[in-house]
């Protein structure tokens, strides 16, 4: 289908609760939803009978243009190799269902740049080009300057690393590799910049400090107290739980791929992660989808996060809104997240029940994918 006026038929389509109706017709014109009627003559029509219409997905913590986890291993790689699978990579996660994406460390304005242009097939893409971390930690003037860096260089994000990650031990994984001040700092720079500030944190003072300054997300969140998901939920701040990705983790350790994280943490780490998503649900903290997936064999099943809110408890609809309308309003990229005329027509069709949550676990689930009102991926779907 072109950009031009076209329509979907005898879908099943979530509506801004995520439930599902059954709507006769969904028209697209000029980049947009309308009120097509699908029997006008001499349009184009896509049969969609049998299948779920969603939104298109925000997939609001990527490391997009990663091929490798290990730092060192991305350097080795020369740089047309690394293009190449990056190009692979955003590609694979527009198949799978994600129209928008924030990059949570490692995309620059080329790539963001490239895909805006059509250059390159691919998600809409913000960027923060930087994760800020313990090596730019120890003075205000040292987060001032990191943060402007990002900034310089195309950032609408500021990303800081504020605690540590599943191999450090018991409680020391919730220290604060910064200051009260330097945080606040961070989100100065950023809100002078026209940026918003994107918290990697597990708990802790971190957390307390990122809500008061006014970050705009916390990344994880795995051992948010009650206390602290009410503060971030009066604040208007969102929680990117990326629950998925440590259930990989746990597989690696499992299988023997990974070393130095015992297998009882990372059970824990799951399980306190499951409650704090619930704790979140029930306190009415805004959650928004994010994969954390760095590796090509990861990109585009994206949707995979989806499956994982829900075996956390949330419902259907609950995991459906984080994955569009929520993520939405966390990016502000000019799209809705909801299906209704007048907004953008980005969308994604399943072939399998959203209310199961393997339906997510199966890339095949992804049936036909339309971004900006042209449909740019579809399987086996009659015209």
């Amino acid at each position: 289908m072109s950009s031009g006026e076209w329509a979907i038929v005898n879908a099943l389509v979530m509506d801004a609760k995520g439930g599902f109706v059954r709507r006769p017709s969904v028209g697209i014109s000029a980049g947009l939803f309308t009120e097509f009627n699908a029997e006008r003559p001499g349009r184009d029509v896509l049969d969609a009978r049998g299948l779920w219409l969603i939104p298109g997905v925000y997939d609001c913590h990527t490391h997009i243009s990663w091929n490798d986890f290990h730092q060192e291993d991305r350097d080795r790689r020369e740089p047309a190799d690394r293009a190449r699978l990056t190009a692979a990579s955003v590609a694979a996660t527009l198949r799978g269902g994600v129209t928008s994406a924030r990059d949570a460390g490692g995309a620059d304005a080329g790539l963001r740049d490239a895909l805006a242009e059509g250059r390159l097939p691919g998600p809409r893409l913000q960027i923060s080009v930087d994760m800020i971390g313990p090596a730019q930690a120890g003075s205000v003037a040292a987060i001032r300057t990191a943060a402007q860096r990002a900034l310089d260089h195309g950032a609408q994000w500021i990303k800081l690393m504020a605690t540590a990650g599943v191999a450090t031990p018991g409680d020391a994984v919730l220290a604060s590799n910064f200051s009260r001040a330097e945080i606040q700092a961070a989100v100065a720079t950023a809100d002078r910049g026209g940026a918003r500030v994107m918290v990697h944190t597990w708990g802790g003072d971190s957390a307390d400090w990122a809500v008061e300054a006014g970050a705009a997300s916390l990344e994880h969140g795995i051992y948010l107290t009650q206390e602290q998901v009410s503060r971030a939920a009066d604040a208007g701040v969102t929680l990117v739980p990326t629950l998925t990705i440590y259930r990989h983790v746990r597989d690696m350790v499992l299988d023997g791929r990974i070393d130095g994280v015992p297998l009882p943490r990372i059970v824990g780490v799951i399980e306190a992660h499951e409650l704090v998503v619930r704790r979140a649900r029930d306190s009415g903290l805004p959650l928004a989808v994010g994969s954390d997936f760095t590796v090509p064999g990861q990109h585009g099943t994206n949707l995979v996060e989806v499956g994982s809110l829900q075996r956390a408890g949330l419902t259907s609809g609950e995991a459906l809104l984080a994955a569009t309308s929520n993520g939405a309003r966390l990016l502000g990229d000019g799209g809705s997240g909801i299906i209704a005329a007048g907004h953008r027509a980005d969308a994604v069709l399943l072939a399998s029940d959203p209310g199961d949550p393997a339906t997510f676990e199966n890339p095949a689930s992804v049936a036909a994918v339309v971004k900006d009102g042209i449909l740019v991926h579809a399987e086996g779907l009659s015209e």
